[in-house]
This record gives structure tokens, C-alpha cells and sequence, in this order.
């Protein structure tokens, strides 16, 4: 599994997640070193997720401790998240990649070439 954000014009780096993704990954795997340090450097950030379990649980607001809004999310609401657009972007740049990935382990080589990995 990956995670990944996008904004105006950048993105930020796919990050590989290799373990069950539950709330405190997210926290420190996820929004700690990546999300964090992406959205202090813009004035006014609003992070939007979905209702995903991870995402959704009680330590994450806590997480934030009000250095940045989150979007709400209402509960039942469809998935309207417009980064779901852009796996197919990724997939595309993937399927440039000369040799195919045959193991999830080549695929993230492929990634790290293509700059889109976090390390």
C-alpha cells in the first residue's frame, strides 16, 4: 500500500506503507514527517481525508493539536477525495518503466528512480 498528497502544483512524495496502516502509523509514518512539514509551509492549509479508520480516529485531531484545520468529513459521504485522479497519473508514469516490476520491492525501486517515494 501507498499513501500520497497532493496540492495546487506539487504533490508530495508516495510514502510505502508495509505493515497494517491503523492510526498511530498514520501519525507517525504518514503525517509526522511528510504531511506536517508540507502544509506549515503554506498560509492557510486545510488537509482533507477520508473516513478511512486510520484517518478518522481520535488521536489524529490530537495529532494536529490546531497547527492545522482539517477538512471535515461527513460520515456516509461519498468519496469525492480529487487525488483518487491521480493514481491513474502514477500508473501511467509506472508503465513507462522499462523493465515491468515483478515484486513490490522493484516496484518502490522504480518509485525512488522516479523521485516519487519518500525514503
Amino acid at each position: 500500500m501507498v499513501w500520497g498528497s497532493i496540492r495546487y502544483h506539487s504533490r508530495t512524495p508516495l510514502v510505502r506503507i508495509t505493515s497494517t496502516l491503523n492510526s498511530q502509523h498514520y501519525n507517525y509514518k504518514v503525517l509526522e514527517p511528510v504531511v506536517l512539514p508540507c502544509l506549515q509551509s503554506l498560509a492557510a492549509a486545510i488537509l482533507q481525508q477520508d473516513n478511512a479508520q486510520p484517518h478518522a480516529a481520535r488521536i489524529v485531531p490530537k495529532f494536529f493539536n490546531h497547527q492545522l484545520a482539517l477538512f471535515p468529513w461527513r460520515d456516509r459521504s461519498p468519496d469525492i477525495l480529487p487525488i483518487k485522479n491521480m493514481w491513474s497519473m502514477v500508473a501511467e508514469r509506472l508503465t513507462q518503466a522499462t523493465p515491468p516490476a515483478a515484486t513490490p520491492d522493484q516496484l518502490c525501486n522504480v518509485w525512488k528512480l522516479l523521485g516519487l517515494l519518500y525514503p
